[in-house]
């Protein structure tokens, strides 16, 4: 495991999301930048995932909106 800090582990990390809406493909998300969103064709259970490359204990997971996105309940799910 890694030592405490406070990072985006996700920047630039591989994704993967259930389908894709426009050209909104799932690595914008982890992009860095703040203008660029990822989104799904709106269907029951959508999901985005991002493979962090390794074992971390991870204290807070900030999941962020733009402004027109369709806000839903958000589950985290870890798998080794």
């Amino acid at each position: 495991m890694n030592e405490c800090f406070a990072a985006n582990l996700a920047l630039n990390k591989p994704t993967s999301q259930c389908n894709t809406y426009e050209d909104w493909v799932a690595s914008r998300a982890v992009d860095g930048r703040k203008d660029t969103v990822a989104c799904t064709v709106l269907k029951m259970h959508p999901w985005w995932s991002v493979d962090l490359g390794e074992a971390y204990d991870v204290g807070v997971v900030t999941v962020t909106n733009d402004n027109n996105a369709v806000v839903g309940n958000y589950s985290v799910i870890t798998e080794m």
